[in-house]
């Protein structure tokens, strides 16, 4: 009898378990809009890998002197760019601060593209132009 109702017991919790949709809660893009720099990539445990898309990459000095808007891309994603420059495995995130020297990786075709080009015209480098409305 007493195997009965541990039975009973664990189907009840499995089938509530299984009725809920926590997913609805889970927004990957929290912190990657402005000033948030975090990144929407997957981690490893004990952050040993963090592969995440980076949209851009620019320059830390413009003719010879500190370039401002390479704080917004510390974490290498903003949600509001429409290109991405390639997928890095290392970021930290939420730190306003970028480092570990992140080795980018691109899938592309055609002819060799040595150079990330512009957001403007992402066709002029190995960049690529994606649509939220996608995703």
């Amino acid at each position: 009898m007493k195997y009965l109702y541990t039975i009973l017991i664990a189907g009840l919790f499995i089938n509530a378990s299984a009725q809920k949709n926590f997913l609805k809660y889970v927004n990957p893009l929290i912190g990657t809009e402005k000033m948030g720099h975090t990144f929407p990539g997957a981690t490893v445990p004990f952050g040993a890998v963090q592969l995440s898309p980076d949209t851009d990459t620019i320059p830390y000095e413009v003719n010879g002197k500190y370039n401002g808007d390479v704080y917004k891309y510390c974490a290498g994603y903003r949600y509001e760019d429409r290109t991405i420059t390639g997928f890095s495995h290392t970021h930290f995130s939420g730190t306003g601060h970028s480092d570990l020297g992140d080795f980018l990786v691109m899938p592309t075709q055609g002819k060799l593209q040595l150079n990330p080009g512009i957001a403007s015209n992402p066709k002029g480098g190995y960049r690529s132009a994606f649509s939220h409305a996608n995703e």
